[in-house]
């Protein structure tokens, strides 16, 4: 047999050649079973901590559309703590509501308050519109809440999987009145939005773009 036939023949010998040897074939396949294994758990973690992370979120502001009475800076970090129980996390976490009202003359949203919790900027009226295709169309003068959440998520293992941040933004309306009031500083009755010339507490500000800063 001529050695460049033979060559020809070496392919399609070793093709239908079914010898093997299973504990190194075992040790392969092991590998990659052992990679699956790893992804799948951790691919399913992943997506576990963001549908409980949004569930979190959705009963934040849930409790929030409930209120009859008016919230204040305690309350809202009460409901950043029950977020934290809720999700299970071991990294600092932030809440932000944002009592929003729209406004038929100037055809925008509007912020009446807004707090957030830990470091986080509170909203105002200029900085809410680069959300406002996120917010449903409302008729003129009616509120709704914006709760927005945010947690850190690290990954168990490192498979391509980076180190990412779970955020929500929930428009919920308010179920019983027609808003969710904040509790002016004076003691006077709270209402849906501050005029900074009667309540001239410490913690209430206006910026001049219809912004209320609860708790400055």
């Amino acid at each position: 047999m001529s050695l460049l036939k033979n060559l020809k023949l070496r392919p399609i010998r070793f093709a239908k050649d079914e010898a093997g040897n299973m504990p190194a074939e075992g040790v392969i396949a092991s590998v990659f079973l052992v990679w699956w294994y790893v992804a799948s758990f951790q691919f399913f973690d992943a997506y576990r901590e963001k549908n409980i992370n949004l569930k979190a979120a959705y009963t934040v502001a849930d409790l929030i559309s409930r209120q009859t009475n008016a919230i204040d800076a305690n309350y809202v970090e009460g409901l950043n703590t029950l977020f934290d129980y809720l999700t299970h996390s071991n990294v600092p976490t932030w809440v932000r509501v944002t009592s929003v009202i729209w406004d038929e003359a100037e055809q925008r949203f509007e912020v009446q308050w807004s707090y957030a919790t830990g470091e986080v900027e509170r909203l105002n009226t200029a900085s809410l519109q680069a959300n406002a295709n996120r917010i449903p169309q409302m008729p003129a003068g009616d509120f709704v809440t914006i709760v927005e959440t945010n947690m850190a998520y690290e990954p168990i293992f490192n498979i391509g999987l980076n180190a990412q941040w779970y955020t929500t933004f929930i428009t919920t309306r308010p179920r019983y009145n027609a808003c969710v009031p904040w509790e002016r500083s004076d003691g006077t009755t709270a209402g849906c939005n501050y005029d900074p010339n009667i309540d001239t507490g410490s913690n209430i500000h206006n910026d001049g773009e219809g912004f209320v800063d609860p708790e400055a």
